[in-house]
């Protein structure tokens, strides 16, 4: 193993950037600087790839923290994977920290499928469960608008991690990546707080798969979770923040009824396509958060269920305020047990929609209650089968509502429209 000069100066420095997820303070030994390894400003995205990479390999046994002075370093690919390409591949028991926004790690250069920062996802790859973990990374900036692709995929991130246990990021920005900024699935006891996702998803459409800003799968084990704090989203091609079961792809790799509870908490997304929401989505809570200038909806659920929208608020939906649709029949759990609570509606053409389109079953048993409309035209619209809503204390600034839902159980009582 080659020795690896540590420099002390940096310990107080990096100190102070230190990860909440960790539970021990490091010893000197522990930090090193990149550039003392061959990673520097002035070498290619080749040179910074393999040298990086190979620093890495060394530490995931011993474990460490990798310090990335100030500066903009060039990464290219480096590495081919089932779907796309990477720059890194992570390995376990490292820790990434930089001198914030002056830290840029610039991911460049056309691929096939797409180029990722940080790539792991052996169970995609090789078929086996292998978790990458204990993994930090904090303050410094990944700008990937030098990367293209021929064609678009999930790849092309600046995460791209599959089964990872006791992961956590702090202070970290991803903008103008072809796929989701922040893209990781199936997450156990893993935290993410004051990063930000900034123009992602630049090479796909508004009917594409991901291109979003934080972007979590889960679905391998009923136990996974992870929470999410202190957030911001914005200008991504899709959704700022959304879950979604990966069954939805690969029922046989998926097959996971989780348990876990993934919280998304004083979260900002502002003028992507969904501000909020899910595909499959459940047990998922969005608590005081905040989407404005959403294209269509603040906040979406598609064929989602025992989800949760507290104290949250929509203003300049596209669309609507709040949307719950219902599409598939195949196999998901109906959406059934959503909530929208305490939440407030601004400036939409519609407060809430409820939607089960004609091919889908009927709809499981909702709620919307002690929620606001203000400037809306349409407070709520229910449209298709459902066999239970209520809707109750809401209040709104129209008394028009459009109610054109086959209901079984319709309470609709206690509103300002009754």
């Amino acid at each position: 193993m080659r020795s690896i000069r540590v420099f002390l100066l940096f310990v107080p420095l990096l100190l102070l950037f230190w990860t909440v997820g960790c539970t021990e303070e490091p010893s000197a030994e522990d930090f090193v600087n990149a550039t003392e390894c061959g990673v520097s400003p002035e070498n290619t995205g080749e040179e910074n790839s393999r040298a990086l990479q190979a620093l890495l390999d060394e530490l995931t046994e011993t474990g460490g923290t990798v310090y990335l002075p100030a500066g903009e370093y060039e990464f290219a690919e480096n590495g081919r994977q089932t779907i796309g390409s990477h720059c890194i591949k992570m390995r376990s028991n490292i820790r990434i920290v930089g001198d914030g926004e002056a830290t840029v790690l610039k991911p460049v250069g056309r691929t096939p499928r797409g180029l990722d920062m940080f790539y792991f996802n052996e169970y995609l790859d090789t078929g086996e469960a292998v978790y990458l973990e204990n993994c930090s990374f904090e303050g410094f900036v990944i700008d990937a608008v030098g990367t293209s692709c021929d064609t678009y995929t999930s790849a092309g991130k600046g995460f791209m991690f599959n089964l990872f246990r006791g992961c956590h990021w702090k202070n970290v920005t991803v903008k103008y990546t072809d796929g989701t900024g922040f893209g990781v699935d199936c997450p156990m006891d893993s935290t993410m707080r004051g990063c930000t996702a900034i123009g992602c998803g630049k090479a796909a459409t508004e009917d594409s798969g991901g291109a979003s800003g934080f972007g979590i799968g889960f679905g391998y084990r009923e136990d996974e979770s992870m929470s999410i704090t202190d957030c911001e989203a914005y200008g991504n091609r899709k959704f700022g923040f959304f879950f979604e079961h990966q069954g939805r792809f690969n029922g046989d790799m998926y097959a996971a009824a989780v348990k876990g509870t993934f919280t998304v908490q004083n979260c900002r997304a502002a003028e992507n396509l969904f501000g909020f929401g899910g595909i499959c989505a459940v047990n998922t809570v969005y608590e005081q958060c905040v989407a404005e200038d959403s294209s269509r909806y603040g906040f979406y659920f598609e064929d989602s269920s025992d989800c949760r929208v507290v104290a949250c608020q929509s203003k300049n939906g596209g669309e609507a305020a709040f949307a719950l649709i219902q599409k598939e029949t195949d196999g998901w759990p109906r959406v059934t047990d959503v909530m929208f609570s305490g939440c407030l509606g601004a400036d939409s053409p519609m407060g809430v929609l409820l939607l089960c389109e004609d091919t889908a079953d009927p709809m499981g048993d909702n709620r919307v209650e002690d929620c606001r409309f203000v400037g809306v035209e349409v407070a709520a619209r229910t449209v298709g089968r459902m066999e239970s809503l209520v809707l109750t204390g809401n209040l709104a600034d129209t008394r028009k509502t459009a109610f054109e839902a086959d209901i079984t159980d319709f309470r609709n009582s206690g509103n300002s429209w009754n």
